[in-house]
C-alpha cells in the first residue's frame, strides 16, 4: 500500500527535562505511557553522552550561545515497541523554577522525542537536515522552563509535523561552484538564482533575477536543479522557470519571502539579503 506523503509522520512527542532531582517527562501526547517514555529519555541521554548536562554552555543569558547547543540525534529504536522509532533533539532553557544553583547558573537541559511510524523513515530521512535548524525557528518562544507548557509544546508538535509532511516549501540557491545549498532563516543571502520546491504543487521554481545571467551559469544553475529534482524529490516536481520580475515578486509574496527593507511585492536587485517570514 503506497504511503500518503502529506499525512502526518509523527504520532507522538515526549519530552524529558533535567530537573533538580533527574531526568523527569514534562511532555508526553504519545503512544507510550509514562514508564516507556521514561525508559526512552533515560536511553536517549546516555546514547548522547549527556547525562550531566549542565555546564553545556558558557552563558546561560547569552541567546546564541543557547541557540548553539541545540543538537540532533538517531533515529532510535524503542525497546518492545519495533513498529516504532524515535528521532531526539536537546537544547536547554533558562531555569526560573529552580533551587540547584548549577541548573540555575547553565540552564535546564531538554531532550525532545519525535515519535513515528518505522514504515515512514525514509520520508522523516528526506527532512533530516532540516530538523535542527527549523526547530531553532519554531522553538524561540522557549526560553525559561515555564515556557515548556502543554500550549508551546503542542504547537511545536504541530509545526514539526507539517516539516515532515511536506507541506512546506523549501528554498535553495547554487553557488558558482554549482552546488545547491538549501537557505532556512529569515536573513537570506542574496543569489543570481532561487529554487523553491513546492511537493503539495508538484512544482521546482527557477527564479532568473538578473536579466544578464550568462548562458554558461543558466546551464550549471538547470543541471543543479535537475541533480536537485532527482535525487531529493525522485523526478517528481516539473521544473518552472520565472525571469519576469513581477511574476517573481508575486511568487516570493506567495512563499512568505520578501527582501529586506523593501515592500514585499517588490524585487529589489541592489539588495543584499532576503528575508523569511
Amino acid at each position: 500500500m503506497d504511503i500518503d506523503p502529506y499525512e502526518p509522520k509523527l504520532i507522538g512527542m515526549i519530552l524529558s527535562t533535567f530537573s533538580d532531582t533527574g531526568p523527569q517527562i514534562s511532555f508526553n501526547n504519545s503512544p507510550l505511557d509514562e514508564n516507556e517514555a521514561m525508559i526512552l529519555a533515560i536511553k536517549g541521554m546516555t546514547v548522547i553522552g549527556l547525562d550531566n548536562p549542565l555546564d553545556m554552555i558558557d552563558d546561560i543569558e547569552d541567546e546564541e550561545d543557547r541557540r548553539a547547543s541545540i543538537q540532533q540525534f538517531g533515529p532510535f529504536p524503542i525497546k518492545e515497541r519495533t513498529d516504532l522509532r524515535a528521532l531526539a533533539i536537546s537544547f536547554v532553557v533558562k531555569a526560573e523554577e529552580s533551587t540547584d544553583h548549577r541548573i540555575q547558573t547553565f540552564g535546564r537541559f531538554c531532550v525532545l522525542f519525535l515519535i513515528y511510524n518505522l514504515e515512514h523513515t525514509r520520508l522523516i530521512l528526506d527532512s533530516y537536515g532540516l530538523i535542527e535548524p527549523y526547530f531553532n525557528i519554531i522553538s524561540r518562544d522557549l526560553v525559561y522552563d515555564t515556557d515548556l507548557n502543554p500550549n508551546n509544546l503542542s504547537s511545536v508538535f504541530r509545526k514539526m509535523n507539517m516539516l515532515f509532511q511536506g507541506v512546506l516549501p523549501r528554498i535553495f540557491t547554487v553557488t558558482d561552484k554549482g552546488v545547491v545549498k538549501e537557505l532556512i532563516g529569515k536573513e537570506i543571502i542574496h543569489s543570481d538564482v532561487f529554487l523553491i520546491a513546492d511537493k503539495k504543487k508538484k512544482a521546482l521554481f527557477v527564479l532568473l533575477p538578473d536579466p544578464e545571467i550568462s548562458v554558461w551559469r543558466k546551464r550549471q544553475i538547470y543541471r543543479s536543479a535537475s541533480n536537485l529534482n532527482t535525487q531529493l524529490y525522485r523526478k517528481k516536481l516539473t521544473i518552472e522557470t520565472i525571469t519576469e520580475l513581477e511574476e517573481i515578486s508575486t511568487l516570493l509574496t506567495r512563499y512568505n519571502l520578501s527582501v529586506e527593507g523593501v515592500n514585499p511585492s517588490k524585487v529589489n536587485l541592489d539588495s543584499n539579503h532576503t528575508e523569511r517570514l
